[in-house]
């Protein structure tokens, strides 16, 4: 499969402006999680889910971590309060009943007389409307992944495929027909995951910095959307 060139770009611009019900997108897939768009009480394990995920805490990093997880946390509210118009931050959860896991109902909605207690949070990922830079050969503003990570106790059960596919079912839904995210290219085992998504490399992208430093590349991916019905967006 060839790899499609930065000038064949065709995200559609919005035809519509997406309603910011923090509820507005629920999805169940057939195991016991949750995806949901994220609620102001989850962002203090939101910012701690991120801060792991991305951050070590071994040596000096112990005494940084702290700050790095409260300004990821102040980040986070900044976004949720933003109220952009093309934004969406998803989570998912699993939800437990007061006295009763949610396991146990094989993923059903709890039956009437039992109170839902604190969701736990597993996994999330970003979906924000990016405009190219300087260096991108084309002007169409385009939707961004960022941020998917998922709880290490609850890898490996299908929690970021169902996230990337919820971020399609947005992404249709607000009027764009592709999506594009980052990855470096020594990890391996995202590359596995977003190649098995339908993600394609669009470009390599090489600065002094990481030439100089020896640092891994950064993977710019793009998927081409499908309709519902299963043909691709024109």
């Amino acid at each position: 499969m060839s790899t499609p060139h930065p000038e064949a770009l065709s995200s559609s611009s919005p035809n519509s402006t997406p309603a910011h019900d923090q509820s507005a997108y629920q999805t169940r897939s057939d195991t016991s999680f949750l995806t949901r768009t994220v609620r102001q009480q989850d962002l203090l394990a939101l910012a701690d889910l991120l801060a792991s995920s991305f951050h070590g805490q071994e040596g000096w990093m112990r005494w940084v971590y702290p700050l790095l997880k409260a300004g990821i946390y102040e980040d986070l509210k900044s976004r949720f309060h933003s109220r952009s118009s093309h934004y969406a931050c998803l989570v998912a959860v699993k939800p437990t009943l007061k006295g009763q896991a949610f396991s146990e109902l094989s993923g059903r909605v709890a039956p009437t007389g039992l109170v839902l207690g604190r969701d736990t949070l597993v996994g999330t990922v970003e979906l924000s409307l990016k405009t190219p830079s300087l260096l991108q050969p084309w002007n169409t503003k385009y939707l961004y992944l960022s941020n998917l990570a998922v709880k290490s106790d609850y890898r490996r059960q299908g929690i970021a495929q169902q996230l990337l596919q919820t971020c399609e079912k947005i992404a249709l839904d607000w009027g764009f027909s592709d999506l594009y995210l980052h990855v470096l290219e020594n990890n391996h085992q995202a590359r596995r995951l977003y190649w098995k998504a339908g993600y394609r490399v669009q470009r390599i992208e090489v600065n002094p910095v990481t030439l100089l430093l020896g640092q891994p590349r950064q993977l710019f991916l793009r998927k081409r959307l499908q309709e519902l019905g299963g043909s691709a967006c024109s």
